[in-house]
């Protein structure tokens, strides 16, 4: 999800999933809950380990997806080649006092409500009905639901409500 180049942050915000008409348009499928892809703004792509800046000229709403036009391209051929490249940036967004980035939760240590260790976070699982936490303990993976009902602290760890057949 993130990696580190210097003093900057990484973001995967959304990936390139077609070319849109002929004049240089994409089609993106976007990863992120907050609006990244506004005109204006800078992104960038690593092709060949290469980053390539890109600045947002348009934006529009697809059936499912955003139709985007960068400033640099203007034409089908030009852009044929960023399809599947992943977007990113290096604006971290603005988080309530209640919002996560994922990868600030995967790797934590999850402790129960009477200290004991459970596990560590190994990924979070978006579903329709919220987000989970994917936590491997010492003999399986179990899955919370991501809600005050079990999460009851993050800090440098996790404390869950562990309740009976939970984990």
């Amino acid at each position: 999800m993130y990696n580190t180049s210097g003093d900057n942050m990484k973001y995967e915000i959304g990936r390139i999933a077609n070319t849109h008409g002929i004049r240089g348009e994409l089609k993106i499928k976007t990863d992120s809950d907050f609006d990244r892809f506004t005109k204006g703004k800078v992104v960038y792509l690593m092709v060949n380990e290469e980053k390539m800046v890109l600045n947002i000229k348009s934006v529009k709403e697809g059936n499912g997806h955003l139709i985007i036009k960068f400033e640099q391209f203007d034409d089908i051929n030009q852009v044929e080649f960023l399809k599947g490249q992943t977007i990113y940036t290096d604006e971290a967004p603005e988080l309530e006092e209640d919002e996560f980035h994922y990868q600030d939760l995967i790797g934590k240590e999850v402790f129960n409500q009477h200290q004991v260790k459970v596990g560590v976070v190994k990924n979070v699982i978006e579903v329709p009905q919220g987000h989970l936490l994917q936590i491997q303990t010492a003999s399986k993976l179990a899955l919370v639901p991501f809600v005050s009902a079990f999460i009851k602290e993050i800090n440098d760890s996790i404390t869950i409500e562990e309740i009976e057949g939970l984990l």
